[in-house]
């Protein structure tokens, strides 16, 4: 977990794991900085504004608004002032910041109208299992050991029923497979096991995976190798010396027909050139 000197504004605290929190944004002309999912949590802010604006539409007036509204309510976990996130049931009074509702198995929905519920009323899991089938004892994501009873901690997936994970493994799965690929790592079940995710409490970004935004990430595999590597090369052009479209004709080869040889590379190069 990192750690940066300057707090959010809705949780007061200085933890920056955006898989867990949501991105940490800091706006320096307004010495403002605040969690992504405080802020989607918050029951008194709302998106007004565009992506563009405030912080990612969330208006710099209405977040510092919510920052004097909350500082009269006390978080039921750390009992300090600033809790700004309430239980949706109308009769239960709960508040805690985002972080704390953690640690007390708040669930909070990110779908809209991104709803949060305390320990008594969340939602939860059936295991709706053959008693006498086994049941897996790693999480599918670390592969750590667990213990297969459904809890806040540890949740299954609803297709497969085999696959089990850690709360904070499967987030940060999510985080980093982002809405287009997360799905079970055992069956690959991608709607239902989504849909039943964010009923949990799991946010998932709604962006690309993580590994697919990094430029030139798959650069290497455009590269076609051009040295033969054979103790006894048999080119008599030397080790580098290509031919037909940029391959290097393999020694191996070099005892077949020559006219076949040919043939082969000249049907078989356009098709590794549109695989590649």
């Amino acid at each position: 977990r990192c750690f940066s000197l300057i707090g959010c504004v809705l949780c007061r605290i200085n933890d920056d794991d955006p898989a867990l929190f949501g991105e940490k944004v800091t706006l320096k002309q307004q010495n403002l900085t605040v969690h992504y999912l405080c802020l989607l949590t918050s029951c008194g802010v709302y998106q007004r504004g565009k992506e563009n604006e405030g912080i990612l539409g969330f208006l710099v007036d209405d977040i510092r608004q919510e920052v004097r509204r909350s500082s009269h309510l006390t978080c039921v976990s750390c009992k300090k002032k600033g809790a700004c996130v309430g239980c949706n049931v109308r009769s239960c009074r709960q508040m805690v910041h985002f972080p704390c509702g953690r640690n007390l198995s708040f669930i909070s929905q990110f779908t809209e109208p991104f709803p949060s519920y305390c320990k008594n009323h969340a939602p939860s899991q059936s295991l709706s299992v053959d008693p006498n089938i086994s049941l897996p004892q790693s999480c599918s994501v670390c592969l750590d050991s667990l213990d297969p009873v459904l809890s806040y901690s540890v949740l299954k997936c609803p297709s497969c029923h085999a696959s089990w994970f850690h709360r904070d493994c499967v987030q940060r799965q999510a985080f980093s497979a982002g809405l287009f690929f997360f799905k079970c790592t055992l069956c690959n079940n991608k709607d239902r096991f989504q849909q039943e995710m964010l009923r949990m409490g799991i946010y998932i970004p709604e962006r690309d995976a993580s590994w697919e935004l990094e430029s030139d990430a798959y650069s290497d595999l455009l590269e076609v190798y051009k040295h033969c590597d054979s103790p006894s090369c048999l080119c008599e052009h030397g080790r580098s010396h290509s031919s037909i479209r940029g391959f290097v004709l393999l020694c191996s080869l070099q005892n077949v027909k020559k006219n076949t040889v040919s043939n082969w590379f000249l049907n078989a190069a356009p098709l590794l050139l549109e695989i590649m």
